[in-house]
């Protein structure tokens, strides 16, 4: 697979089979200038409703038309509001399995409203399997008990976590959700985006390091084989 990262909590992943986008946010994303306009995503997966993961949708669903997979709230939202219809609501716990590969929603501790205000149901992680490869995207959160059954179930090659603390988990949060899942590899997100969210990526890298967990930080527009 190949990732490529936009910066904050907006990545896309390219299978074998399906062209797959997380969290969109790129018009006040300073990390960078993608025009959504440009992308081509299968699917859209979304986490949760705040701006910073959401503001972009309907830019993308302008101009392109995936299958969006999120929480029942989001996806009757963007049904309403955006008038589409490729939907496929996703709570908690449940999965489905597609021609490009499975999807369960997980539990992410977080909150969960849409840029008015207004009720965005309960936010969300990701579990994926594709091309023989297992995914966990954690959302928006803080570490929680039932990450250890994650790493039960699953034997994770890649977990996407954030790290910028203050709105989410900071290095050490990040960490002690690793030690829980014990992936294969460890990226970052939801760093460095505003004033509150600044990180010292070396100590988080020190501190993964030190615990033998590999990483990988990608610079905003960086595309990586994984």
């Amino acid at each position: 697979m190949d990732l490529t990262y936009f910066g904050h909590s907006t990545f896309q992943i390219e299978t074998d089979a399906a062209t797959l986008l997380f969290d969109p946010f790129f018009a006040e994303n300073p990390h960078t200038e993608t025009d959504p306009a440009t992308l081509r995503p299968d699917v859209l997966l979304l986490t949760h409703a705040h701006f910073d993961h959401f503001s972009d949708t309907e830019a993308v669903l302008q101009h392109s038309d995936p299958l969006v997979i999120s929480n029942f709230e989001i996806t009757q939202y963007v049904q309403q509001e955006y008038n589409h219809d490729a939907i496929q609501p996703l709570n908690e716990g449940g999965s489905v399995e597609f021609d490009w590969g499975y999807v369960e929603s997980t539990h992410a501790r977080h909150s969960s409203s849409f840029p008015d205000g207004s009720y965005g149901g309960v936010p969300n992680g990701f579990v994926l399997e594709f091309d023989d490869a297992v995914v966990y995207n954690t959302g928006d959160t803080a570490p929680f008990a039932e990450m250890q059954w994650v790493g039960d179930l699953w034997d994770v090659d890649v977990m996407l976590a954030p790290i910028g603390d203050v709105f989410t988990m900071g290095i050490y949060g990040a960490l002690h959700a690793t030690e829980m899942v014990d992936p294969d590899l460890v990226v970052p997100l939801h760093y460095d985006t505003f004033p509150p969210l600044e990180t010292d990526l070396d100590a988080f890298e020190d501190a993964f390091d030190e615990a033998d967990y590999d990483t990988r930080i990608f610079g905003a527009g960086e595309t990586a084989a994984l």
